[in-house]
């Protein structure tokens, strides 16, 4: 197997343990959110103290469709869903290792990451810290830098593969 091989594998390997976590975290979040809905009295692991609460922060305005989306749109989702659907989406996105492959996923990954950055500016305003969210900013910043070194090797060997062929002059 060949160094760009070798290296690629665990890049994806990287995005893929990445993205599971990711999806583990989602999911949680969304059962969380769908249990307090049917139950007001539910209180999750995730909520330690009254500015330590991750109900606080899927209850919001803010916990459905990132608190821009209407409320009569079908768009209008727990941003969970919005999670479960974008980390299997670049699972599929990073098993392909050639050049659009990696540009979309380094798309991917820069639009979630201003998501985050958004959404953590929501969490200060609400004066409240979610550990189920900072968690999945933290993923969501770890499958950033794995799409741009995919992007960088997939970059580099296109490079060096594309560049013509010249004949030296014999003398």
């Amino acid at each position: 197997m060949s160094m760009k091989k070798i290296k690629l594998h665990k890049i994806n390997t990287g995005i893929i343990t990445s993205c599971v976590v990711g999806f583990a975290l989602s999911y949680y979040a969304y059962m969380v959110e769908t249990a307090k809905e049917q139950d007001h009295t539910y209180e999750a692991m995730c909520d330690i103290s009254e500015h330590v609460s991750c109900t606080k922060a899927f209850m919001s305005e803010y916990g459905k469709g990132f608190g821009i989306i209407e409320k009569n749109s079908i768009f209008y989702q727990p941003n969970s869903v919005y999670g479960i659907g974008y980390y299997g989406i670049v699972i599929i996105t990073s098993i392909f290792n050639d050049y659009g492959h990696a540009v979309a996923l380094m798309t991917l990954a820069i639009v979630s990451n201003i998501s985050s950055i958004y959404l953590a500016w929501i969490l200060y305003l609400l004066n409240d810290i979610c550990v189920i969210c900072v968690s999945t900013y933290v993923v969501n910043g770890i499958i950033l830098i794995f799409s741009y070194q995919k992007l960088r090797l997939v970059t580099q060997t296109r490079n060096v593969t594309s560049q013509p062929i010249t004949k030296k002059k014999l003398h």
